[in-house]
């Protein structure tokens, strides 16, 4: 991972997770989502400010409701609506950004795909035997929007700062799921005596 966020994220969360530990992980998660639904609106309606607050609490819920899940055991299906409100959480996003003019078409399109891919990979890998795919591709979710988030800070100061941030993630998330791809064979052609059901 490029930023290695979720190695400091449970150590400083976990106290004020020990406090909320009675909140079921899922309200958190739902919680991200709604943020991420806000920060649309916020890069649809050129707010600035409402972007970068919002991403910023887009990005605490991310972290916190792991922390929180973590403690309370996690469930089938928590890790279900986890990985599925963030998707939703990530196409917001990234069409509020090309909605919002900060950057191309061909650009958002890029980013979209490099997203959804590395998300389906680290999916699919888990589903078929591998028990953390974690640490493996340069950028996952929580880098991606703490990128952004910077990305948007800069935006202040310089006006194509959202648009080079955009192309950083074009680049990192398709790499990312390419990493996936090969680390996925890599593994798997170890074991060709096992039977692999679509």
């Amino acid at each position: 991972m490029l930023l290695q966020i979720k190695k400091f994220s449970e150590k400083l969360l976990l106290p004020l997770g020990k406090k909320l530990v009675k909140i079921p992980a899922n309200y958190i998660t739902l919680f991200g989502l709604i943020s991420a639904i806000i920060t649309f609106f916020g890069f649809i309606f050129h707010c600035l400010m409402i972007v970068i607050v919002f991403l910023f609490i887009t990005e605490f819920f991310d972290q916190l409701d792991g922390v929180v899940a973590r403690l309370q055991g996690p469930t089938i299906l928590g890790g279900f609506l986890d990985s599925t409100l963030d998707r939703i959480g990530d196409f917001f996003l990234f069409i509020g950004i090309i909605f919002g003019g900060y950057t191309t078409l061909e650009i958002g399109i890029l980013v979209l795909i490099g997203t959804f891919l590395t998300s389906y990979t680290r999916a699919k890998i888990e589903a078929l035997g591998i028990d953390n795919l974690y640490g493996v591709g340069i950028i996952e979710r929580t880098d991606r929007v703490l990128i952004l988030f910077i990305g948007s800070i800069f935006q202040i100061w310089f006006p194509t700062a959202i648009w080079w941030t955009m192309i950083i993630l074009a680049v990192g998330t398709n790499i990312t799921a390419l990493q996936r791809i090969i680390y996925a064979f890599r593994k798997f052609s170890k074991n060709k005596e096992k039977k692999i059901i679509k």
